[in-house]
C-alpha cells in the first residue's frame, strides 16, 4: 500500500465508500416476486372487480399520477387519505418489526375492509364491503 505525504497545500485523501445492496431473494414461504405489470393489464383487472358486488372503489397510485375510482364521490378525500395513512403505517410497522418486504396489507373495519398491495410501481388500495372476499379480490390483482 503507497502511502501519501500531506504537504502544505495539499488536501488529505479522501476516503471511499462503496454501499453493496442485497439483492432480494425468493424464499418458499413469502409470496413469488413478480415482474412489473403493465398499466393497461391492471386497468382491466381493476375494472373487473369494481364490477363485483360489495366493490366501492379503488385507487392507483404511481411514482407521478394517481388515478381514483369511488362510488361516493363526496367521499374521495376521506379514501384518499384513509389509504396513504396504510399504506405509511404499514411501512413503518414494517421497518420497525423488521418484516421485509410488504406484498399486501388487509385492514378490517366494523363495516368495510381495505386490502393494500404494490403491483410493480403500482401501489393498488381497493375498498370493499366487510363481506367481499378479499382473498379473490387480491388472486385476480396477482
Amino acid at each position: 500500500m503507497r502511502q501519501r505525504r500531506v504537504t502544505k497545500g495539499m488536501p488529505p485523501p479522501k476516503k471511499r465508500t462503496v454501499q453493496v445492496e442485497a439483492e432480494e431473494e425468493q424464499v418458499d414461504w413469502a409470496p413469488r416476486i413478480e415482474e412489473p405489470t403493465s398499466l393497461a393489464n391492471l386497468r382491466v383487472s381493476l375494472d373487473k372487480i369494481k364490477s363485483r358486488p360489495g366493490i366501492i372503489g379503488y385507487i392507483v397510485r404511481g411514482p407521478t399520477s394517481a388515478s381514483i375510482d369511488i362510488k361516493d364521490p363526496g367521499k374521495i378525500i376521506d379514501y384518499a387519505a384513509l389509504s396513504a395513512e396504510a399504506t405509511e403505517s404499514g411501512d413503518t410497522l414494517s421497518e420497525t418489526f423488521e418484516l421485509g418486504k410488504i406484498c399486501s396489507i388487509v385492514l378490517e373495519g366494523k363495516n368495510a375492509k381495505i386490502l393494500l398491495l404494490k403491483k410493480g410501481e403500482q401501489e393498488l388500495t381497493v375498498f370493499m364491503e366487510k363481506s367481499v372476499d378479499h382473498n379473490a379480490v387480491y388472486k385476480e390483482l396477482s
